[in-house]
Order: C-alpha cells, then structure tokens, then sequence
C-alpha cells in the first residue's frame, strides 16, 4: 500500500495535527487505536466511562495530566485509573508508534457520557483539528450521532471520516453493501469520505496485505494519511524519541509501516 504525496501540498508545518476518535460507546473507538497504535491491547486498561479522553503523543513511555489551564503533570501509567474526567482535560500518553509520527490521536469517551461536562467537550475538541468518527454496521450513523455531528462546526466537517465499523457482523457481502450506500447517502455530505472497516479482522492478521485490504483498512489508512498530508505535517525535530522519522515530504509513504 502505497500513497503519493499530493502534487501540491499545504504550506508546511512544524507541529503535528491532532486526530480525534469519536463515536457512541462500544462503536469501536478504543479497536482503532489499537490498531493505529501497533498496540493488541491499548495502555490505559481502564473502561471509557472512568476516563477523561486519552491524547496518544509520540515519545518515551509514560503518562501527564494535562489541565484545563494548559499544565502537564506526570503521572504513572500504573495510576491511570484513579484520574477523574471532573479534574483533567485529558490524560497524555506518550509512546512509539509510527502513527504518532504523522499525527496525534485523542480517543475521546463515547458521546453520551454523563462524566463529560459540554464545556469540557468543547475545550478538547478545539485541540482536535480533524475527527474519525466510529458508527457500528449493526446500528449505523443512528439520528442521536447525526443530532451531536451537524452541531460540529461546518469547516471540521472537511476533515473528518466517518468510518463504519464492525462490517464483519453484517452476514452477506448484499448487507454489507446495503449499510454502507444508506450511510454515505445520509451522511457523505457532512464528512471528507465514508468508509466500511472491520477493525477485528484487521487487528487478527494485520501484516496480511491482502487482509487490510478485504477488511477495508487499506483503503481508510490510504484515507486518513492523505488527510494529514493535506495538513502540511512536518514533524518538529523532536529526535528525542530516537524516533524514526517519517518519509520526506514529496516521496511516497508507506502505510504499512503503521501497522508492524
């Protein structure tokens, strides 16, 4: 899988964007970034409604606070489970992953989470400056996610995915197909692409080529790398990571490297 850099990219960048993962609960938010992230099973072991959201940061293992005023304190991994969405914006976790390289990636709590007050919504979705959002194929793109969604600002609506997730449940390749043509038709108007995914069968064998391919993650990665280039990403020069850096700006990326 490979993706051109587009001919014409955006005016460069010294940051990196930030990407956040959104949906209602159990839609598959916490399976993409596993499989983003290289990980079988993500860092923060704790369920979505005990955590503010986690922001995944490219660097040395370990973990910060980060408060609404904008300060970082370290905190062990280990103590995770103990911080309150009441008293932090987001906790920071900080690991390799070639992903990281290209973006940072924010997996928020699920939409209907009463421990999220709207203004701290609001506080850490001005960080985010492109969305995946995660709609299950068994209940897909529902009028409560289309409801919080148009109420999103219109110039995110651009930059974001809507990805439809869980398509292995679907029992024939007609119900798939069916799910998929409802939702792009309600919903290709409010995001830059609409895409089918099985993250299961991605994260089963995700060095099978020809799996991410069937499984539709060929096409998503293809999708969100393009997303970010058309960003302007150049990554600082945080080689304090010992971080490899990602392809030159005008060379082709492989994506596969995302998911080694």
């Amino acid at each position: 899988m490979y993706l051109e850099t587009p001919a014409k990219p955006a005016a460069a960048r010294r940051d990196k964007p930030r990407i956040a993962l959104m949906g209602e609960f159990s839609a598959g938010k916490s399976t993409l970034a596993n499989l983003l992230l290289g990980q079988d099973i993500s860092p923060v072991k704790v369920t979505a409604t005990q955590m503010p959201p986690v922001w995944y940061a490219r660097g040395l293992p370990g973990a910060t606070i980060l408060d609404r005023a904008g300060r970082e304190t370290p905190i062990a991994l280990d103590d995770l489970a103990g911080v309150s969405s009441r008293d932090t914006l987001a906790v920071k976790v900080f690991m390799p992953s070639e992903v990281l390289d290209f973006c940072d990636l924010i997996d928020m709590p699920g939409t209907s989470d009463p421990n999220m007050a709207q203004d701290m919504w609001d506080d850490i979705l001005c960080q985010a400056e492109g969305v995946v959002w995660c709609t299950p194929a068994t209940q897909a793109w529902r009028q409560s996610e289309a409801a919080i969604w148009e109420q999103m600002p219109p110039d995110l609506w651009s930059r974001s995915l809507l990805l439809i997730t869980r398509m292995d449940k679907m029992l024939t390749d007609r119900d798939r197909q069916r799910v998929t043509a409802r939702v792009r038709r309600e919903a290709e108007a409010y995001f830059r692409d609409v895409l089918p995914i099985s993250l299961t069968e991605a994260l089963a064998a995700r060095d099978d080529e020809e799996v991410l391919r069937r499984s539709g993650t060929e096409a998503f990665t293809d999708a969100l790398i393009a997303l970010v280039q058309e960003m302007g990403v150049v990554p600082p020069e945080a080689a304090e990571t010992s971080a490899p850096a990602p392809a030159p700006r005008g060379e082709a990326a492989d994506v596969r490297t995302i998911f080694d």
